[in-house]
């Protein structure tokens, strides 16, 4: 899979992160519009927004990912209205885990 040709997808509203794979996978297939084994990738903040998953098929298997923020708090998505997933760029994912703000990296759809 190419992992430039990637789309990104964020979950924004909160999501209870003690589900596992299993549990996150089900919140992708029941999303339509979005096809993970595509490799895309599917991001999930908990309430707080101090821990992020994400969730991608590599093409073997699928791979999940955790970054917990020592301090601080990732940028708030959660005043979006949407239910589903908003897609943005590979570039803001990276703002997303490095902590900075996402208004300028948004896609329309």
């Amino acid at each position: 899979m190419n992992r430039f040709r990637r789309r990104v997808y964020i979950k924004p509203t909160p999501t209870d992160l003690r589900k596992g794979l299993n549990g996150l996978y089900g919140l992708v297939v029941n999303t339509p519009q979005t096809d993970i084994l595509r490799g895309d990738v599917f991001v999930f903040l908990n309430r707080r927004r101090t821990l992020v998953k994400t969730l991608l098929w590599d093409g073997t298997g699928f791979r999940l990912t955790i970054k917990i923020l020592s301090r601080g708090r990732f940028a708030d998505l959660f005043r979006l209205e949407e239910k589903k997933f908003i897609a943005v760029s590979s570039q803001g994912l990276e703002y997303l885990l490095s902590g900075e703000p996402l208004h300028r990296v948004f896609r329309p759809k």
